[in-house]
């Protein structure tokens, strides 16, 4: 239960960061709620600073990312309950769908490729299926 809330309280005051950091400027801020194979994933992305937090529906456990956005490419760190690593998530154009690389700390060397997708919440259905995949929403 303390890991659940440093998660939320690390990635909370992340999100808190991108919204105020620069008050004067215009909102620059784009939110984004994606359904993925392991859960829901909702995404801040400010600039190039992106933070966001997901839900393992097979842990019942948050984990979050966060990193530096180039383009439609996200290089950065992931962490939850199964470890914690470096990710690389890569956003189609208008970034409604990615797809994600990561590998753990525990094993450096592995990558998993194309292991990670994410698509924008369609309607309010809880799940839909894309491509031979099951999308989950909550």
């Amino acid at each position: 239960m303390i890991y659940k809330t440093s998660v939320y309280c690390l990635f909370f005051g992340l999100m808190c960061q991108l919204f105020y950091a620069q008050s004067e400027e215009q909102n620059t801020v784009m939110s984004k709620n994606y359904c993925t194979e392991i859960g829901r994933f909702d995404l801040l992305i400010d600039k190039d600073e992106v933070a966001g937090a997901y839900y393992l529906i097979h842990k019942k456990a948050l984990g979050g990312v966060w990193g530096r956005l180039k383009d439609q490419v996200m290089t950065g760190r992931w962490h939850d309950a199964d470890g914690k690593g470096d990710i690389v998530i890569t956003f189609n154009q208008d970034f409604s769908f990615f797809t994600a690389d990561y590998r753990s700390d525990d094993e450096p060397e592995k990558w998993y490729k194309d292991s990670w997708h994410g698509s924008l919440r369609p309607d309010t259905s809880a799940s839909f299926d894309v491509k031979d995949k099951t999308y989950r929403c909550e």
